[in-house]
C-alpha cells in the first residue's frame, strides 16, 4: 500500500517528506543512491548520530530519509522496486527461507533476548563500543522463520 503524497504546499514552496526510515546507514545509503541514481534528490537525517552509537536508533527513530513532496511519488515506487529484489548469497542466487521456500526474506541481526545479548548490551553500553555478540540472519516475510547465513 502506498502513501498518499500530495504535492501542493501552503507557501508555493516544496518541503521535504519522509519517505522511509532505516536501522542501518548502509541500507539507508542504498536507497539513497538508487534515489539519485533515478533523478531524485534526498536526504538523510540523524545518520551521523546512529552511526556514532547504534543504541541512539531508537531513541531518534532511525535514520530518516527524506525527498521533496513533488518527488514523492516516484520516489516511493522506486524503492518498491528496489525492495522486490530478493536478497543474493555469494554464488548471486536468491536466499530462500528453509521452511516454505519464500525469497521474500530481509537481512537483520540477532537480538535474540538471552543472556548472552544482554551482557553483550551492558558491555557495550559500559565500554561506549559495538557489541561483538550480535549475528547476521534473515526473516522470512512470509512465514516468519528468522535463521542464519549457510
Amino acid at each position: 500500500m502506498s502513501p498518499k503524497f500530495t504535492t501542493e504546499t501552503s507557501n508555493g514552496k516544496d518541503t521535504l517528506v519522509l519517505l522511509s526510515t532505516y536501522s542501518s546507514p548502509i541500507d539507508a545509503h542504498l536507497a539513497k543512491n538508487k534515489l539519485e541514481s533515478e533523478g531524485i534528490l534526498s536526504f538523510l537525517f540523524d545518520e551521523n548520530l546512529v552511526s556514532i552509537n547504534p543504541l541512539f536508533n531508537i531513541t531518534v527513530g532511525g535514520i530518516k530519509l527524506k525527498v521533496l513532496e513533488s518527488d514523492a511519488p516516484k520516489a516511493w515506487e522506486v524503492l518498491q522496486r528496489m525492495q522486490a529484489q530478493p536478497y543474493t548469497n555469494e554464488e548471486n542466487q536468491p536466499v530462500h527461507c528453509p521452511r516454505c521456500g519464500a525469497t521474500a526474506v530481509t537481512y537483520s541481526h540477532d537480538s535474540d533476548k538471552k543472556v548472552k545479548s544482554f551482557l553483550g548490551f551492558v558491555l557495550a553500553f559500559l565500554t561506549f563500543s559495538l557489541s561483538l555478540l550480535s549475528k547476521d540472519k534473515y526473516k522470512c516475510e512470509r512465514c516468519g522463520k528468522e535463521f542464519r547465513r549457510e
